[in-house]
């Protein structure tokens, strides 16, 4: 092969590969800025940590549910879509100082789409893994979040989408 006929293969190959790494370092810097107009300190960004297409289903399972439940939007806008969640460990953030958050920092979980940033949701930094039901992105609690019990919560989340 002449070197012509290979700079032709190989020039829109790099065009490409340099698109596609620029959208997502910018992608990237989007999420991270996010955060940071959340009024949090970055400590760590540990990039994408889960990625998976949203199904029905999913909404009524396990850990999706939890995902989910804490979020602005309405999750059905997103069913089909590809879902990239971000972790960020962070401080600055409502819950460090959440009794059992012996480390004052908080991880932070950022929800997006190929059509943009959806939400997230948060839980402290413990040392040990934890249980439990995860936080707002601002640290909020279901109950506090929704303004209705757990019950009730989840009674109308079954409705609507199982």
């Amino acid at each position: 092969m002449n070197i012509n006929k290979r700079m032709m293969i190989l020039v829109p190959l790099l065009l490409l590969i340099g698109c596609s790494t620029s959208k997502t370092i910018e992608n990237d810097l989007m999420i991270e800025q996010y955060v940071l107009d959340r009024g949090y300190t970055i400590v760590h960004n540990e990039g994408i940590v889960h990625e998976y297409t949203l199904h029905k289903k999913q909404l009524v399972e396990m850990p999706y549910v939890q995902y989910w439940s804490v979020q602005d939007v309405d999750p059905l806008m997103y069913v089909g879509e590809k879902i990239s969640t971000s972790k960020f460990i962070v401080s600055g953030h409502p819950l460090d100082n959440n009794s059992k958050n012996e480390n004052q920092q908080t991880n932070v979980y950022i929800m997006s789409s190929a059509t943009g940033i959806i939400g997230g949701y948060s839980y402290p930094a413990h040392s040990e893994m934890n249980d439990g039901w995860v936080y707002t992105i601002d640290g909020q609690t279901l109950e506090q979040h929704t303004g209705t019990s757990y019950r009730v919560w989840l009674e109308q989340w079954q409705d609507k989408y199982k």
